[in-house]
């Protein structure tokens, strides 16, 4: 006599609930890696070109930097090299002087779950120990461009990013070397810390 195969309704119905609850208890998991990997992929990639900009400065013997601008209110920045030998500026760049040599960067498609700026209600602390943080997300001076020179110099600057929850990222160059560092800062924290992206 042959045994009939398959699972009974029964069965089924307590597999299909034990897959639920396992569902249940990783999608929030899930929700939290999904920005955390938002977050630092965003500056990382801001600090990558970054270096690269720093690295065309050295060997083309030119200003170079990062232009950042909005677009019907949405935020990007492209790689601008100097074109006149009077550093960078925003004018230059408008009138076709001081060329991009990349393209624009949308800061929405490098992650959709993250935001520039710090929002106004963190209290989120100055990494420099200035009191706290305005809610605007660049402070690159009134240019808003991150300039390496051709001896490797930059302007000191920092772009903040946060994932809407507890949790903002800042790429910091310093204006010395024009060295890029990534701080990381949560809620509850009083002092920022530097990761490794």
């Amino acid at each position: 006599m042959k045994q009939a195969r398959g699972f009974s309704l029964a069965e089924a119905l307590v597999v299909l609930a034990l897959f639920g609850m396992a569902a249940a208890v990783v999608a929030p998991n899930l929700g939290e890696s999904r920005r955390t990997f938002d977050l630092r992929r965003v500056t990382r990639q801001i600090a990558q070109d970054g270096l690269r900009c720093r690295m065309e400065a050295l060997t083309s013997y030119r200003n170079v930097g990062l232009v950042f601008a909005e677009d019907h209110g949405r935020p990007y920045y492209t790689m601008v090299m100097d074109g006149d030998g009077d550093g960078i500026s925003r004018a230059d760049f408008l009138h076709g002087i001081d060329k991009a040599i990349g393209p624009k960067v949308w800061v929405e498609f490098l992650s959709g779950g993250t935001h520039l700026g710090v929002p106004r209600d963190w209290r989120v602390p100055d990494p420099g120990g200035q009191g706290l943080l305005p809610s605007a997300g660049l402070r690159l001076g009134l240019s808003n461009i991150i300039s390496f020179s051709e001896q490797g110099h930059a302007t000191p600057c920092s772009v903040y990013f946060n994932d809407g929850r507890d949790r903002v990222l800042a790429v910091r160059v310093s204006g010395d070397w024009g060295r890029i560092r990534v701080l990381q800062w949560r809620r509850g924290w009083r002092e920022w810390v530097e990761v490794r992206l």
